[in-house]
């Protein structure tokens, strides 16, 4: 029979399970943030979450100790990043790199006021491409040439 932890061990929480509402809700929160476009449109629609005004003037720019709600976001933010890093929840990311590297990149102030930025967005966009297309014609020919020489 197993023995209850120490009293002053604290206790894990209970792994997460798709039937609890806050978890899937999360969940598909934090799955959006792997697209930059929805970190465009988050950051478009929504800037004063982010620290940022609608008109694009760096002298707009919002303090994140003075706007409440863009402070209150990044608690939310960094308290979504403190969990879904760990094994235990990155497990149902279905993608897990993309997810997690924008948590990451959203914990820093600059990011979440240069995400609005359109270049910022096409980097991002960018970054997940592991190689470029191979032209169908230059493979189809390494084949070929394969061929002859097996001959």
């Amino acid at each position: 029979m197993e023995q209850p932890p120490p009293a002053d061990q604290p206790q894990q929480p209970p792994p997460p399970t798709l039937t609890n509402p806050r978890f899937t809700l999360e969940l598909e929160f934090v799955s959006s943030l792997a697209n930059p476009y929805y970190l465009s449109h988050l950051a478009v629609t929504y800037p004063n979450l982010l620290g940022i005004n609608k008109s694009g003037d760096d002298s707009d720019v919002n303090n994140d100790s003075t706007d409440p709600d863009a402070q209150g976001f990044a608690a939310y933010l960094a308290y979504l990043y403190s969990y879904w890093k760990t094994p235990e929840y990155a497990q149902f990311l279905t993608h897990p790199g993309a997810t997690l590297r924008a948590l990451r990149l959203l914990q820093e102030e600059t990011f979440r006021r240069d995400i609005i930025r359109p270049d910022v967005i096409e980097r991002l966009a960018g970054t997940d491409i592991a190689a470029e297309p191979v032209d169908p014609a230059a493979e189809s020919g390494d084949q070929e040439g394969e061929q002859a020489k097996a001959s």
